[in-house]
């Protein structure tokens, strides 16, 4: 007795089963209706450029493993046994055209089954050439064998070359159905890859203008009419979409070169270089459909990843701000018993918080923070980072000189460079030596802003090993050098240290505002 997760089971693989068995019929019969479509057209001066079935049975192996199998083979095989009687063919031209176009479908799957799913699926721009080179060989392929065949199964115009035009045929209807087969959306994902409202529709619209205007136009020129608008929608659309829009475009070709030729003094060989032309054509909107998809997944993930950097940034500065929270009270627990210590713990209690102040400018600014528009003081922003040390006399830490006034993005910058100055400071330079002053001064040029950071002490400094090496030094590098587009020099003496940082001085406004 079977139990009902078994029976669940073998319901699922009977279904599956079945499933199997419908694509493979599905995918024969409609191998068998392209292949008589076809050979019934091969007898039309224009229309003769129709060959679908080799690229719909290619695509569609690529693109589902499942009918690369076997059996899938065999259905296509079946189709076109089936096809024969309907189209008049016996066994003898059956076989030949068997090994015509399995013999296409074969090389071309070869060496596209060769290639990375992602570029089997045009989702790059190298993709379409890894494509054509796959079309290519089997074109070649078809071109041979269809000059050996020609007036035994193919109708050949006397004007053209048998290889050329058999090779042109099969380019033409590979270039034309087999991107849009490579790149047919998996379920789930059709409403996200078509445009469903009237503002994501206007290049298909103008697509169909510019063919219609076109076409009242008149002249062989009303082939070059759409070619910007395929341009737009390539732009504008995913490369399935775009794919689809080519076929359309090819097919149109077709359907104006019968309106606009004359079909009883016809030049064959002018149809085929016109049809060939428009397929190469729409290479380039398949180019540039691969190249905007692709930068459009990688704008996704620098959006995904800013916000991941966001949050990561909130959860730092809400630990770092506790820290400093929990400093504070255990400054106030450890004098609760000795009241003569409150003057030091009320300063040190105000120096951590001043810190904090200077420590909030680092972090990057977001919409909570100062609008894009709005500009700060280049000489506030240095008075806030050096906040925490203002215990000291107005001789021994001193801002001079002239100010200017910097964006949000710039503000951030800085604010990275002077905190990573004084904190270097209070460490080895003058914020750590009692008798030591720091000044700095600021001096605005026509094409450029020059700052002079200026440290004495009264006893030799060991700045120079924390200043010229490690991570301050990078910091400054790539701040200065590498973002802010500016230079700095660092001279360090006996008696203290030097920092000349030189800015481009589009960098900053003379005053607070615009």
């Amino acid at each position: 007795m079977l139990s009902a997760g078994e029976v669940d089971a073998k319901i699922r693989r009977l279904f599956t089963s079945n499933r199997a068995w419908l694509s493979y019929l599905l995918f024969g019969a409609a191998y068998s209706a392209l292949f008589a479509l076809g050979v019934y057209t091969d007898d039309n001066s224009v229309l003769a450029l129709a060959w679908p079935a080799n690229a719909f049975m290619l695509g569609m192996l690529v693109r589902f493993p499942m009918l690369a199998r076997p059996l899938g083979w065999i259905a296509c095989l079946v189709g076109l046994a089936i096809a024969l009687p309907i189209i008049g063919f016996g066994i003898v031209e059956g076989a030949r055209l068997a090994a015509y176009n399995f013999g296409v479908v074969a090389i071309g799957y070869s060496l596209l089954s060769s290639f990375s799913r992602v570029d089997q699926r045009l989702e790059r721009p190298i993709s379409v050439f890894y494509m054509l080179s796959a079309v290519v060989p089997a074109s070649l392929y078809a071109g041979i064998v269809g000059s050996i065949l020609s007036g035994r199964v193919f109708t050949i115009p006397a004007t053209v070359n048998a290889f050329q035009y058999r090779f042109s045929v099969e380019l033409l209807n590979q270039l034309a159905f087999l991107p849009m087969i490579l790149t047919l959306p998996q379920r789930g994902q059709w409403t996200r890859r078509l445009p469903l409202c009237l503002h994501d529709q206007a290049p298909i619209i103008v697509l169909i203008v510019s063919a219609a205007a076109g076409t009242l136009f008149g002249g062989l020129a009303t082939l070059a009419f759409p070619v910007p608008a395929l341009l737009l929608c390539a732009i504008s659309y995913r490369v399935f979409l775009t794919a689809v829009l080519t076929f359309a475009y090819c097919t149109w070709t077709i359907i104006a070169t019968l309106a606009y030729v004359d079909l009883s003094n016809l030049n064959q060989s002018l149809v085929l270089s016109i049809a060939i032309g428009r397929a190469l054509v729409t290479l380039g909107p398949l180019i540039i459909s691969t190249t905007t998809a692709t930068r459009n997944e990688v704008l996704d993930q620098l959006r995904y990843l800013a916000a991941e950097r966001e949050i990561v940034s909130n959860e730092l500065e809400h630990r770092i701000k506790n820290l400093f929270a929990l400093v504070n009270g255990l400054i106030g627990l450890s004098i609760r018993d000795n009241p003569d210590l409150r003057p030091l713990a009320d300063t040190l209690k105000n120096r951590l918080v001043a810190l904090q102040h200077a420590h909030g400018l680092i972090r990057t600014m977001n919409s909570s923070s100062s609008g894009a528009g709005e500009l700060t003081s280049l000489k506030a922003l240095i008075g806030v980072l050096l906040r925490p040390y203002d215990g000291r006399a107005e001789e021994h830490l001193l801002v001079d000189g002239d100010d200017a006034f910097i964006d949000s993005g710039t503000v951030t910058l800085l604010a990275l460079v002077f905190h990573e100055l004084a904190t270097n400071s209070a460490k080895y330079g003058a914020l750590s030596d009692p008798g030591g002053t720091l000044e700095v001064n600021i001096k605005r040029h026509s094409d450029a802003l020059r700052m002079e950071w200026i440290e004495k002490t009264s006893r030799a400094s060991n700045q120079t090993v924390a200043s010229d090496s490690g991570f301050g030094s990078k910091l400054l590098d790539l701040t200065i050098k590498s973002q802010l587009q500016g230079s700095y020099t660092r001279n360090q003496t006996m008696g203290g240290l030097s920092v000349e940082i030189i800015l481009p001085s589009k960098l900053f406004h003379r005053m607070g505002g615009r």
